[in-house]
């Protein structure tokens, strides 16, 4: 768990270069700016406002706000709309409702039905969210057929037409309800909302957003209606498209679609409510089962768009980041914590910085919560330097020039600005921060970060009250008066999402041993995505050393010779790269994510990550603490309960301690994890790691020759100093178990089943298997979810998928869900009757066509990705493959019909051999 700034993850997602300072001569007065010009020809009741980096805003009659950042190099676009509501807009009794109200808007109008079911069937990328100041619904989807058309009509239907109606809200109160019981699960999010509702006394950002149980029970059908027709309306509500579409026939589609809808006359209600300053320190305890403690400081910090909201982030980031910040330093380095992180969360209203230290169930609590509000509350009293800013800086920028390079990325960060007052303070904020000095930071400190301003624990009289009066922020009309962006990015190329068009670009050739495969092309922002992968060891090696293995992927990236972890996240920060390594026993995966100028640099900083280790032994204890905790942590959650017993069940008759097959307990992992020593690591490295298979893909605006003259250098006499051998598992196939574990004090429980059977993935039945669990379980307008969710509202997630190996005859079912303890059985019983029902009576041709149509178009989203292309071929090059398997594939998917998919589902999936778990407290 590695916690972040909630409002600054958007927040570092911006940045610009720095501003010199200059002296200017005297410039005559400019002449009055002229009236803003469309690019594109206007149709009738919209209007042009303002452009800003490539976004250009328009406005509707009936006062709907649209906002266009078209990129022609993406096969994707992602159609947002926001809605200024939020849970700061909640009354009384009715906590909760502004996120039961958008779970409603996916139940469908009197004519567009399930909005749900269809945005599935068309396999979109989709979903709701619901914050304190703003509700927004996105869909990302491929620019083809009607895909946009029926978006627009879709957004435009539900935003006046939806049911809401009493039928629906029977169950969709009970799904919502299983939401908020799956956050009673976790320890920290019941002591986020008690912090929160403590540090506030009067505005409702003290209410967190799912709300209070008995209003999301009780909640009025009338009071949900009043509550959509009063905020629902396009006078209050942003429309954001991003990616491939053609602007001038997408403002049509607007105007068609949305202008229709009539100007609202009623007046929404002002948001007045001022928090007023905290008189001292407060505290609060939360006393319930589990196996870490928490520390939680929240102080209050000023409106987004207060004039000291830059220099507070920027200070956020040096108190939180990792491994510089100064409480990684204070708390994770001296062992006192196993984490640390900020929640800061700035918003249109005056809100919380938040900071957060995890501890293992055995630290010493009280020397660590002293550390936590010295190193917060002393921070004023120590210089910042320009060193510390400028790391911020350099990650600001990065972040914002990446995020650049992904429309559907800006389009969805343009919603937490709109919610602030304008979409543009994105960019404000962005050139503000790249503004910030070290005495910036330091006042911000001294003024914010004091004990009279925090909520943590005790609550302790003070005779002379130190109170902080948060002061007004302008208006964004104000704050972004004359305001000007920077130019856009330039836009890239586009390729066909088909397999016949990848592989018509791929370049599939052999370079010192490895496999490659190329595909260049022209992206947004000149971006390039590299896979490598490498093949070692064998099942000896597997056996004997996998616990130590488990520890090098993390430790490569945290020194290397002449190179400290610290050193290396700035060089790559600086070169806006991201590098990353995962690893086992037996193989490797390194993940390089960078531009074409810094792309001969970066490889650089790969080739000496992999190959020139220095393995610290504080870097190796901190890892090392971090996985104990971990395990710990798990004892009592019920998913992690139910997870390791279900891989038990599946152990291979006769498998012991020591086995390649042999799932530990947790007492067992705790004990092998604590065996571990720093020289083990070392030697598994220096003995098995090494290329002795080895495949590499890149996608982007590279050239090849850089690739071809680097990889030499990266992988030439890289060698294991074993004989590679592949593990293989065999197919296990336990009797059919129904086990019940009581887990105490849990809100929420899980059911898990699993069943093994042979299949691989170039099996002439496993086509038709993943259709057939397409319309079964794996989608939200599916059987199961029909069945849990939207029928009888028993789950908030629920779903079942199969997965096959492509080299052996490996295949799994396994099916999932969460609930309330109390409806265990019905959740069995449900799940149970779903499978015989679709074995005995299989499927119609409709829920056929409809799963093969999101399969395809699922596939198409997946090759719109150049990360995702890049681990495809690296994973071709693994098998021997061509994107012809995957056209072959495709082919194969369209041909399959009803009676193939209820006999292939009969064939391999057999209920009287399902494994079940259920874990969560029962029998209360």
């Amino acid at each position: 768990m590695r916690f972040s700034s909630v409002f600054l993850l958007s927040a570092l997602l911006l940045g610009g270069p720095l501003a010199a300072a200059q002296t200017a001569p005297a410039a005559p007065v400019a002449p009055a700016a002229a009236a803003p010009k469309s690019p594109v020809a206007l149709p009738a009741g919209v209007t042009f406002v303002t452009e800003v980096e490539g976004i250009r805003e328009y406005r509707l009659s009936n006062g709907l706000q649209v906002l266009l950042f078209p990129d022609t190099s993406k096969t994707t676009f992602t159609l947002n709309v926001t809605y200024l509501v939020g849970s700061r807009m909640e009354n009384y009794g009715e906590t909760g409702m502004a996120h039961l109200l958008e779970h409603m808007l996916f139940k469908g109008t009197p004519t567009s039905g399930n909005v749900m079911e269809a945005l599935g069937k068309r396999g979109a990328n989709f979903n709701g969210t619901t914050s304190d100041d703003r509700t927004n619904y996105y869909e990302t989807m491929t620019n083809t057929g009607d895909n946009l058309a029926w978006a627009m009509k879709m957004e435009a239907d539900r935003m006046v037409n939806s049911k809401v109606a009493a039928e629906d809200l029977k169950t969709e109160m009970t799904v919502v309800r299983n939401e908020f019981e799956a956050g009673e699960n976790s320890p920290f999010m019941l002591l986020y909302k008690q912090v929160r509702s403590v540090a506030f006394d009067w505005h409702n950002y003290g209410n967190v957003t799912i709300g209070n149980r008995s209003d999301v029970e009780n909640v009025p059908i009338a009071n949900l209606q009043a509550f959509y027709k009063q905020y629902y309306q396009p006078d209050n509500a942003v429309l954001t498209l991003a990616g491939n579409f053609d602007e001038a026939a997408a403002l049509k589609m607007v105007a068609t679609d949305f202008g229709k809808i009539a100007k609202p006359t009623r007046t929404l209600p002002a948001q007045y409510t001022v928090e007023t300053p905290q008189d001292g320190e407060r505290s609060v305890t939360v006393r319930r089962v589990g196996d870490q403690q928490l520390l939680l400081a929240a102080y209050h910090l000023p409106s987004v768009r207060h004039p000291d909201a830059p220099a507070l982030l920027v200070l956020d980031q040096i108190l939180s980041d990792e491994p510089s910040g100064r409480l990684y330093k204070a708390l994770v380095q001296t062992k006192q914590a196993t984490e640390v992180g900020s929640l800061t969360d700035a918003k249109t209203d005056p809100n919380l910085m938040m900071y957060v230290a995890v501890l293992g169930k055995d630290d010493n609590a009280a020397t660590a919560q002293a550390t936590l509000l010295k190193t917060l509350e002393e921070a004023g009293k120590t210089p910042f330097t320009q060193e510390d800013v400028t790391r911020v800086r350099n990650r600001v920028i990065s972040g914002f020039d990446q995020m650049l390079a992904k429309p559907e990325a800006v389009g969805l960060n343009l919603s937490e600005y709109i919610a602030a007052g304008d979409w543009r303070l994105l960019f404000k904020l962005r050139d503000d921060l790249a503004k910030v000095t070290p005495t910036d930071v330091q006042r911000v400190a001294s003024t914010y970060l004091k004990p009279s301003n925090r909520t943590l624990g005790l609550f302790v009289p003070t005779a002379q009250p130190d109170r902080v009066a948060i002061t007004p922020a302008p208006s964004a009309a104000e704050l972004l008066k004359g305001y000007v962006g920077k130019a856009a990015l330039s836009a890239g190329e586009t390729i066909a999402p088909e397999p016949a068009a990848l592989e018509a670009r791929t370049q599939r050739l052999e370079i010192a041993g490895a496999k490659v495969a190329l595909l260049p092309k022209k992206t947004r922002g000149e971006r390039i995505e590299l896979v490598l992968n490498l093949d070692f060891g064998n099942p000896d090696t597997a056996r004997t050393g996998r616990d130590a293995a488990d520890f090098i992927a993390p430790l490569l990236t945290r020194g290397s010779t002449g190179l400290t972890r610290q050193q290396l996240a700035d060089q790559l920060e600086a070169m806006k790269t991201e590098l990353s390594v995962s690893g086992s026993a037996t193989g490797a995966s390194i993940h390089l994510s960078t531009d074409r100028a810094h792309l001969s640099d970066a490889l650089g900083l790969l080739r000496k990550v992999l190959r020139e280790p220095v393995f610290p032994q504080a870097e190796f204890d901190e890892i090392k603490k971090s996985s104990l905790d971990s395990l710990e942590a798990s004892r009592n959650e019920p998913q992690s309960v139910a997870s390791l017993a279900l891989s038990r069940a599946f152990m291979p008759a006769g498998a012991k301690r020591g086995d390649l097959t042999y799932v530990p307990t947790l007492d067992e992992g705790l004990a092998d994890t604590k065996a571990v020593t720093l020289q083990q690591v070392k030697d598994y490295y220096a003995k098995v790691w090494g290329a002795a298979q080895a495949q590499v893909a890149v996608v982007g605006d590279f050239d090849p020759a850089t690739i071809k003259a680097a990889l030499p250098d990266i992988l030439g006499g890289f060698k294991s100093g074993v004989k590679y051998e592949r593990v293989v598992f065999p197919l296990v196939t336990p009797k059919a178990q129904d086990i019940v574990l009581n887990v105490p004090d849990k809100a929420n429980a899980i059911y898990l089943s699993r069943l093994s059977f042979p299949l691989r993935d170039d099996s002439p039945d496993y086509a038709a298997l993943v259709v057939a669990m397409r319309v079964f379980g794996s989608g939200t307008d599916t059987r199961l979810f029909t069945r849990l969710r939207q029928q009888d509202g028993l789950s908030y997630g629920v779903g079942g998928s199969v997965s096959v190996s492509s080299l052996d005859p490996l295949g799994r079912y396994t099916s999932y869900a969460i609930f309330n303890p109390n409806v265990t059985d019905k959740v069995a019983t449900a799940m149970r009757e779903e499978l015989a029902r679709a074995i005995k009576d299989g499927f119609t041709a409709q829920e056929i066509e409809n799963a093969k149509a999101a399969l395809l178009q699922e596939a198409r989203v997946a090759r719109s990705s150049d990360s995702s292309v890049a681990g495809s071929l690296a994973r071709q090059l693994f098998l021997n493959r061509t994107y012809a398997f995957s056209a072959d594939f495709d082919k194969k998917l369209s041909a399959v019909t009803p009676e193939m998919a209820r006999a292939a589902l009969a064939k391999y999936v057999n209920p009287a051999g399902l494994v079940t778990v259920r874990a969560g407290t029962f029998g209360k």
